[in-house]
């Protein structure tokens, strides 16, 4: 890496960093280009040529820590039981994280989730690795013998991970609605979906 690449690099980082902390921090509508520039030390014109509107730097400065909490609940979801059971884990694991500033993560799912994939590669990125995650657990369950070899891995991945993000849509726009509740309510779907597929 040479001088200028290493610069551009390190303009890119202390942009994210303080991007981060104005997100976390304030109200979303107060964190202009121009604040998070002057957080970082850096021109305004910087910010945008790294990213060419606040939806964007939005989306890559909250994604790794979302990353890190997905990557944290597979760590930790059990490896034995109902596959229902084990993605509630996952599932509950991002609604208690979402719900620790349900306001900021409200205000990204509304801001990326209709626009096109090359505009929000972070969440494009998040939406293949769930999908992944699933097709391996649905295969996994056709190999030992716990669920019809017929069912399509793909197809039934999406149906619940459609699921579980109907239920982040209803949970983001009703604060009585729990972490736990909102996991429940997946789980419950979830498993509606796998009656009938699952060889008992």
């Amino acid at each position: 890496m040479n001088r200028k690449q290493a610069f551009k690099k390190e303009t890119r980082r202390r942009i994210l960093q303080a991007a981060r902390k104005l997100f976390l921090e304030e109200d979303f509508s107060r964190c202009t280009m121009r604040r998070v520039a002057a957080e970082a030390g850096v021109s305004a014109a910087s910010v945008v040529v790294h990213f060419k509107n606040k939806t964007a730097l939005m989306e890559a400065a909250l994604a790794e820590e979302i990353g890190r909490t997905w990557e944290g609940a597979l760590k930790t979801m059990p490896a034995k039981g109902p596959i229902a059971r084990r993605i509630k884990h996952i599932w509950l694991t991002m609604f208690i994280f979402y719900d620790g500033n349900r306001n900021l993560y409200r205000e990204l799912l509304s801001s990326t989730v209709l626009k096109v994939e090359e505009d929000t590669p972070a969440l494009r990125k998040d939406i293949d690795n769930f999908l992944n995650l699933l097709v391996t657990m649905v295969e996994d369950e056709k190999t030992a013998g716990r669920m019809d070899e017929a069912v399509d891995s793909r197809i039934l991945s999406m149906s619940l991970f459609s699921q579980y993000f109907g239920v982040e849509i209803m949970f983001f726009r009703d604060p009585a609605i729990t972490p736990e509740t909102a996991a429940e309510m997946a789980e419950t779907m979830n498993q509606q979906t796998l009656t009938g597929l699952e060889i008992n």
